[in-house]
C-alpha cells in the first residue's frame, strides 16, 4: 500500500489513552503495513504542540524536547514514515487558500489538503471538514 498522511488529531488519539476516538485510531493503525502511516513537518510541529499544551493534556504536558523524542519514537515504528512535500503543491494550495471568510484552522487544513493531493496521498484524519476540499481522497475515520 502507498503511505497516507495522518492528521495529528489521529496521531493526538493514538498517543492519549483517555482520547475520546482512541479506540476508533488504534483499530485503524493496528491494520497497517509497514511505512503506510505517514508524518510531515507541519503535523509533526502541531503534535508537539498539542503534546505540551495544559489544556489537551492537561498534567501529562510535555515540553518541546520531550514531544520530539515522542516524534522519534514514533518514526521509529515500521509502520510510520516521514514525507517530504511535493512539488506540485505550490500549484495545488492557491486554489485550496479560496475561503468566503477569513480563518486561521482552514489555512493549515489547506496545507495538509494540498499536501495530501499533490503527493497522491490519501489523508486520514477525524476530522469531516476535509471533505470539503475538492480532488481530496479524505478517510475519516469513524464515519
Amino acid at each position: 500500500m502507498k503511505p497516507c498522511l495522518v492528521d495529528v488529531n489521529v496521531w493526538l488519539a493514538l498517543l492519549v489513552v483517555s482520547h475520546q476516538h482512541r479506540v476508533i485510531a488504534n483499530n485503524w493503525y493496528s491494520r497497517l503495513a509497514p511505512e503506510e502511516a505517514g508524518m510531515c513537518r507541519v503535523v509533526q510541529l502541531a503534535l508537539i504542540r498539542l503534546m505540551g499544551n495544559r489544556t489537551v493534556m492537561q498534567q501529562y504536558a510535555v515540553t518541546a524536547a520531550e514531544g520530539w523524542q515522542v516524534i522519534e519514537r514514533l518514526l521509529e515504528d515500521e509502520r510510520v514514515i516521514y514525507l517530504e512535500e511535493a512539488r506540485d503543491i505550490e500549484t495545488v494550495m492557491p486554489r485550496l487558500l479560496r475561503y468566503p471568510v477569513p480563518t486561521g484552522k482552514l489555512v493549515n487544513d489547506a496545507y495538509l489538503a494540498s499536501f495530501a493531493i499533490a503527493g497522491n496521498l490519501r489523508l486520514v484524519t477525524l476530522d469531516r471538514g476535509f471533505r470539503e476540499f475538492s480532488g481530496l481522497d479524505v478517510l475519516v475515520l469513524g464515519d
